[in-house]
């Protein structure tokens, strides 16, 4: 998908004042902690003047998603408390751009008003908060600009204290409203704690103190520990206008069992900041109702307004309850045992079982950990904590880097279960290490260059033209056309600029034989685009049309063909939306002679007639109201070396084209499936607010959706070469966008029984996926989680359309063991896992070369960074080579949003050393590597080492395959031996029971094979 991102050019740093004003009272406050229901998290706490009120003003596709308001460090840190409100949920405000946040603040019989609130977004949430308020309720005045952070919530003040007309005004109103720049157009804003605090209006003062009680009236299941507090809204004294203090206090206050007439409780008081604290002498009983209340006529204010009635409060302690101390906790392998906590409160006698739940809840099973279902009994003088020693098995298996087990608290009995009932426990495998690469070739880093020469610009795709040593570079923002000498790579400069935003603006280039082709899209992105070409020096040669929105763009190896990938993307509303398509140029006459004649453009309206059947196949069709040539995409093209095929990824759609370059037609149009996230080795980091990093497997199947493609042939097969870097569809009118943990997203109960396990925002929550496909059955739940993007690279098989090799999770445990400080980070900021929740490291390009004949494949990943190396020589078995990454790791910068890359053959370049050149889209950058092959030249290292893998994995019973000739062991959890073998090449599982094996080769090598 074509990206376009802003770069701040001139940031501002925009300072609230604060005026301290004396004698605030509280008048309004939200605190947002009842998230039962819009209604109740928008109606506020306090509000001393009637009319206050919260609404969400309605715009795009922003929505308060009142129950989502958890963690993000507005639990922690409870910046503006007020009332000794306990630290809670806070308001979420969903895809905020084009909505607002409106609060009705009246001031009547108030002045020197101060408004405070605490605030933060996600990483895709609005970067800008405008505050504007009303003093008729009608027109808006701006007042301040707000730059929440990615990061943990600041506290924001407002001081209206010296604004005409806010002060005793029925009318006044804050609004917020939201843009993008510096963060995102969707993602969510959040706010906690909202006061406003003011001065009673000038005058006398006749209004006597508003005293409030905590616990308030009414309120039940309150600790038999509780402190009671009798709270004023201004400083007090005696009526005799002596000191209020911790002794005297006891006099004004009554505590009794049951209510007004009930027996006194004895307890001691203190009193601080207008607050009398009532201590009881002993614990309160169990399940029992209590009545507090202020006397009347012995407090008055520093006006002399007595309290004539304080009123009372009638609260009921709770009976005895049993939460988890934590419910998710991690664990090393070897750490011996788990000392796992319940807390216990109010203790009497009472049970409750804590089970132990197997799979589908759990990934780890009883060969991990020893624990077994047992019933917990309490009796009154149990302690608060009840702790249970959790045995954790330290074997000697390569397993997922993370497994998991769940307990969950069940069948109380004179109790009741507070907080989660469920608890996820985490083990960090010990045996199975990150890929540890053979360094048959590794890159040395030469250097960064920045075309633009002033951090202003991006740069997204280079090509490097073997004749004239230069490079040529796009900077989508500005629309300009780079061309650098490369003739010394450690010193490039840039000695031509090309302006391209008069032909349309630019999305890729290619040169071939001293011909640049730049692919240009309409100013209206809708209409069909153009190739562009230049010479090297940038002189222009000549324009023809292409299809819509020209994303891609390539020469055949022969140099007789242009290639363009023509996305054909909708506009913003979805209105319109053209056809994909893949434009052929011939050129074989010289482009002196090019006209529009020699302009072959491909649709794939020949295939509307299969859309059920290639639907049923797994190709994804996204808007249902379009054909299905308006919904395929085309993104990026690789030609075979024999210039006889064209693989086109169709990047949404989870599809790649095959083109017949001779005849100029689409040849064949077929899915890449799913990868089954629940298999060991293809485990992912799931949370971004965890704080830990977990590549775990859960029961999700990812869509491939690749980006770059490249294309190699084997022994006379043709393979293809995917980064899997995933893109969705988001519009206002179709945005498949959503998490796992998202109220709307409604897992079948059939399908998924753990599915409060997935929902919880530090498993699987906060994962976000596709709301457009996994829903088999049309009815409102999904019996199938769907995600975009598979986090690895693949290879399948062209000839055969199938798969052949797939990363796994490589990516991820590799820079987690070595990158952890910026492991899952974005382009856009150092903080770890801000991508966990959505494609991780995102692969984004791929190049291939051919090193002392062996085949190498070159990955950049646009998240985090840097570039994957691997020896892909047999496809059905890579090795992994080397990883570079040259962004900053102590502080942002450096090299960010590896985007485009190539390789530049020795041959080819000006020093007679191999290199690697990035395209850096976020830092705008390029990073430039030398290829060090001394190792793989002096044949020291062998590419033959050994791999085992077994297909299919999970099995139905019958013949099991493996990838080489092995001596085997095969045993069960338990470690009973089932079967050995020699020189096995298949297996037959038809006579085993259902469950998980282990297959151990002479080599040490030991993998789990599960039988269906």
């Amino acid at each position: 998908m074509r990206k376009l991102y802003l770069i701040q050019l001139f940031p501002v740093i925009f300072s609230l004042s604060f005026q301290s004003v004396n004698a605030q009272t509280l008048v309004h406050h939200w605190n947002f902690n009842n998230n039962s229901s819009e209604a109740a998290i928008t109606t506020p706490n306090v509000a001393l003047v009637s009319g206050a009120k919260l609404q969400a003003i309605a715009g795009g596709t922003s929505i308060i998603d009142f129950a989502g308001g958890t963690g993000q460090n507005f639990n922690v840190e409870n910046l503006n408390a007020r009332n000794g409100d306990a630290s809670g949920t806070h308001l979420r405000f969903n895809n905020p751009i084009g909505g607002a946040l409106q609060f009705d603040l009246p001031t009547t019989g108030y002045e020197n008003v101060v408004v405070k609130f605490t605030t933060r977004r996600s990483g895709s949430g609005a970067g800008t908060q405008t505050c504007s308020y009303s003093v008729d309720g009608t027109n808006f005045i701006q007042f301040a600009t707000i730059l929440p952070v990615d990061g943990n919530p600041t506290l924001q003040t407002l001081d209206f204290s010296s604004v005409v007309n806010v002060s005793n005004n029925p009318n006044f109103q804050l609004r917020v409203e939201f843009s993008a720049n510096p963060g995102g157009s969707a993602g969510n804003n959040r706010f906690d704690n909202f006061t406003l605090d003011a001065t009673v209006a000038g005058g006398a003062d006749t209004t006597a103190p508003v005293v409030t009680y905590t616990p308030v009236n009414n309120a039940t299941n309150i600790s038999t520990a509780v402190q009671p507090i009798v709270k004023f809204n201004e400083s007090v004294r005696l009526i005799d206008n002596s000191a209020i203090t911790n002794a005297n206090a006891q006099n004004l206050v009554e505590l009794r069992a049951g209510n007004l007439t009930g027996s006194l409780v004895p307890f001691t008081t203190t009193f601080a900041n207008n607050e009398i604290t009532v201590i009881p002498s002993l614990s309160l009983n169990v399940n029992q109702v209590y009545y507090l209340a202020l006397k009347p006529n012995l407090v008055e204010d520093f006006n002399d307004n007595a309290v004539v009635s304080g009123g009372s409060s009638s609260f009921t302690t709770a009976g005895t309850s049993v939460s988890f101390a934590k419910n998710f906790i991690k664990v090393n392998e070897n750490t011996g045992s788990l000392v796992f906590d319940l807390n216990v409160n109010s203790p009497s006698n009472a049970s409750v079982d804590l089970a132990v739940k197997a799979a589908p809840f759990s990934t780890a099973n009883s060969a991990d950990f020893t624990l077994a279902t047992q019933t917990i009994n309490i009796t009154p003088s149990s302690p608060s904590t009840y702790s249970i020693s959790i045995p954790i098995t330290d074997d000697n298996l390569e397993e997922q880097q993370a497994e998991y087990f769940v307990l969950s608290l069940e069948n109380p009995v004179g109790t009741t279960v507070s907080g989660s009932l469920i608890s996820t426990i985490y083990i960090i495998d010990n045996d199975k290490l990150a890929p540890v690469p053979n360094n048959q070739i590794s890159l040395n880093y030469v250097g960064s260059f920045d075309p633009s020469g002033a951090n202003n610009s991006t740069t997204e795709i280079v090509v490097h033209d073997p004749i004239s040593k230069k490079l040529f570079t796009t900077s989508a923002i500005t629309g300009v056309l780079d061309i650098v000498n490369f003739s010394d790579p450690s010193s490039p400069s840039v000695v031509n600029s090309v302006d391209m935003n008069s032909y349309g603006g630019l999305t890729s280039v290619a040169v071939k034989n001293g011909i640049v082709a730049v692919a240009s899209p309409n100013s209206t992105p809708q209409n069909n685009g153009s190739v562009v070409f230049f010479d090297t020096n940038g002189t222009f040669l000549k324009q023809v049309t292409v299809g819509a929105l020209p994303d891609m763009i390539t020469f055949s190896p022969d140099g007789t063909k242009v290639l363009t990938a023509n996305e054909g993307e909708p506009n913003a509303d979805y209105s319109v939306d053209p056809e994909g398509s893949v434009s052929i140029i011939d050129i074989s006459g010289g482009v002196s002679n090019l006209s529009q004649a020699n302009v072959t453009t491909l649709l794939f309206t020949d295939f509307n007639a299969q859309e059920a059947s290639l639907i049923a196949s797994g190709i994804r069709k996204l808007k249902a109201s379009s054909t299905l040539s308006q919904d395929l995409e085309p993104e990026y093209i690789a030609v075979s070396a024999d210039n006889q095929k064209a693989f086109v990824t169709i990047q949404e759609n989870n599809a790649v084209a095959e083109i017949n370059l001779n005849t100029k037609t689409i040849a064949a149009l077929w899915p890449l499936g799913k990868k089954d996230m629940s298999l060991p080795g293809n485990g992912f980091d799931a949370s971004d607010n965890n704080n830990e990093i977990l590549i775990a497997n859960w029961p999700v199947k990812t869509f491939y959706i690749p980006d770059a493609i490249a294309t190699y042939n084997v022994g006379g097969t043709n393979y293809i070469v995917t980064a899997n870097e995933g893109d969705e569809k988001e519009f206002s009118n179709l945005n498949e966008r959503t998490t796992v943990g998202a109220s709307s997203y409604n897992l079948d109960a059939a399908v998924f029984s753990q599915a409060e396990i997935l929902k919880a925002s530090h498993n699987l929550g906060r994962f976000r996926v596709t709301n457009l496909n996994g829903n088999t059955d049309s009815d409102s739940a999904f019996e199938e989680i769907n995600a975009v993007g598979s986090r690895s690279f693949s290879i399948f098989n062209a000839d055969t359309k199938q798969i052949v090799f797939d990363s796994g999770d490589d990516f991820e445990r590799y820079t987690a063991q070595n990158f952890a400080s910026i492991f899952n980070a974005d382009h856009e900021s150092n903080t770890p896992k801000n991508r966990s929740r959505s494609k991780g490291p995102e692969p984004e390009g791929v190049a291939i070369a051919t090193i002392a004949n062996q085949t190498f494949a070159f990955v950049s990943l646009e998240r985090v960074g840097g570039v994957m190396v691997y020896n892909i020589t047999n496809p059905n078995a890579p090795v992994f080579v080397d990883y570079k990454n040259t962004r900053s790791t102590s502080a942002y910068g450096g090299d960010n949003g590896a985007e485009g890359i190539i390789y530049i053959p020795k041959t080819e370049s000006a020093t007679g050393k191999g290199y690697i050149v990035i395209a850096n889209e976020i830092s705008g950058t390029l990073t430039i590597y030398e290829i060090n092959d001394d190792v793989l030249a002096s044949n020291n290292v062998s590419n033959n080492a050994k791999t085992f893998s077994i297909f299919p994995n999970p099995a139905p019973k019958g013949l099991v395959y493996f990838n080489r000739e092995a001596d085997i062991e095969i045993h069960d959890v338990t470690g009973k031996l089932v079967q050995k073998s020699q020189k096995a090449k298949t297996i037959d599982t038809s006579k085993f029971n259902t469950g998980v094996y282990l297959v151990k080769t002479s080599e040490g090598i030991v993998k789990r094979i599960i039988v269906k």
